[in-house]
């Protein structure tokens, strides 16, 4: 039996990790790399975005209401733009200081650690030391991402502002030249016998047009800032699931350590953090897959392998109805670890055809709801930067197909599906054949057994498959079907 060393990243490593992770997407939003050419924001006081005012109110003061209803369409944009400047500025705060609050708690995490385990010694004192510190880091990391959705609030809302006082600056500048307009039509009215007033009002319609040209160009500047701070949102949340399983991992095992004894820092209300994240990973009553799960419950790992008399792990997430049913490639030399290097004893077993991208590169094992965090988070990331509508996108959804069609293995191959009959095989986390994938792969994405791009053809193909990711979920049907 050969011993293999486990490449995985430690415990401390992947705090480390997640920690730099939303550090980075916090100090992109604080330097504003969400805001689209030409926006910026400035120190325009935020109360304009309860104003309610007519902004077309000087021309009827001036006596020119009747040009009023020939403009009126650039009221438009300035009322789709009122917003509740109480209810942003409070959710932003609230968010700063559940991070400032979780920093805190992280300080006296790690004092007390440090305090109370001063005089300990041994492997399980050491143990439980490195457990603390790498808890408080992550503690260290949710507050990071209490701080930076707050920022986020913060930044979409002071740009709401300045676009919001643009928008009434242009129509403000238009309504005047609107006003001398129609008053240089009346001058001349008495010498065209009226043809200038309705010269003017052209004249008028055209520089309103105008306005909302710039209006529009503002906006739309607007909404791609919105979007790209969404998204980096939307990473940071990602990224927050993960750090939460990872505290939930290292709590557990600090709480199964033996022969030490400590005081435990008060709980910590993450209610907030839930609820940006929508769901959690965890689902007592999913009835498509427990998360808590380590395993997923269809992968089989009791694959004879003929000539020992060892159980050896195979790549498929079903069960294997007889021993040794398949043989290598035609050319192969030494099979790989799950495949038999011959037939079935007495008879002749049909070659396997694994598809253009060939087998997986090693059996594989379902990955940590932590690395699965972390992909997904990078796929949703990169969709959306291709174009894809955000709501369409929904990360727990993601995570159940995930779960249902590999189990959280990367390298899982479906040997039983009928699409494997015909050379191709279902593959890697998402469970596409290659076809699917070669028609679906985004650029810069070409390897079906990598995780990330496994999973960005999958869900490309969902989405112009079925059009939304929870009409896909719902297509798989029980859990050994695949897509084909």
């Amino acid at each position: 039996m050969t011993t293999t060393t486990s490449s995985a990243p430690t415990a401390e490593q992947g705090a480390a990790n997640l920690t730099n992770d939303v550090r980075s997407a916090k100090d992109a939003i604080e330097r504003g790399d969400w805001l689209d050419a030409g926006m910026a924001i400035s120190n325009v006081a935020m109360d304009v975005i309860s104003i309610a005012g007519d902004p077309l109110g000087a021309a009827a003061g001036a006596g020119f209401g009747w040009i009023i209803e020939h403009i009126s369409f650039l009221r438009e944009p300035f009322d789709a733009l009122l917003g509740d400047v109480n209810s942003i500025t409070g959710s932003a705060q609230g968010w700063m200081k559940a991070g400032t609050e979780i920093t805190a708690v992280a300080e006296r995490y790690r004092e007390a650690a440090r305090t109370e385990t001063c005089n300990w010694h041994g492997t399980a004192s050491d143990s439980y030391r490195s457990a603390s510190a790498t808890q408080a880091q992550g503690l260290d990391a949710l507050a990071q991402v209490s701080q930076g959705i707050g920022q986020a609030i913060q930044g979409a809302g002071q740009l709401l502002a300045e676009v919001r006082k643009t928008v009434l600056d242009f129509i403000n500048k238009c309504v005047q030249k609107v006003i001398m307009i129609i008053i240089e039509a009346l001058a001349a009215a008495w010498l065209s016998f009226g043809a200038s007033i309705a010269q003017g009002i052209v004249q008028s319609v055209a520089e309103a047009v105008q306005t909302a040209q710039k209006i529009i160009g503002k906006i739309q500047k607007f909404i791609s800032s919105l979007q790209k701070i969404m998204q980096t949102v939307q990473k940071i949340v990602n990224l927050a699931k993960a750090v939460k399983q990872l505290l939930e991992t290292i709590g557990g095992r600090a709480n199964r350590t033996r022969g030490a004894n400590t005081t435990q820092p008060a709980a910590i209300d993450t209610t907030g953090i839930d609820a940006a994240a929508n769901r959690q990973y965890s689902q007592a009553t999913a009835p498509a897959g427990n998360y808590t799960q380590t395993t997923h419950r269809d992968y089989n790992y009791d694959q004879y392998r003929p000539g020992t008399s060892t159980m050896q792990p195979n790549y498929t997430h079903t069960a294997q109805p007889v021993p040794s049913r398949y043989q290598p490639p035609t050319g192969a030399g030494t099979g790989r670890p799950g495949y038999p290097t011959t037939g079935a004893p007495g008879s002749p077993s049909p070659v396997p055809s694994f598809g253009p991208s060939g087998p997986p590169p090693d059996q594989g094992a379902p990955a940590s709801r932590v690395d699965r965090a972390r992909w997904i988070g990078d796929a949703v990331e990169i969709l959306i930067n291709h174009g894809v509508e955000p709501s369409k996108i929904d990360a727990e959804q993601i995570a159940r197909i995930v779960d249902r069609a590999s189990g959280g293995n990367p390298h899982a191959m479906d040997l039983q599906d009928p699409n494997a009959a015909n050379g191709f095989p279902p593959k890697g986390l998402t469970q596409i054949t290659d076809p699917v994938f070669q028609q679906h792969q985004l650029p810069g994405h070409p390897n079906i057994w990598a995780p990330v791009d496994n999973m960005l053809a999958g869900v490309m193909y969902f989405l112009a498959q079925w059009g939304s990711l929870m009409e896909a979920f719902d297509s798989f049907g029980p859990p050994t079907m695949s897509r084909s």
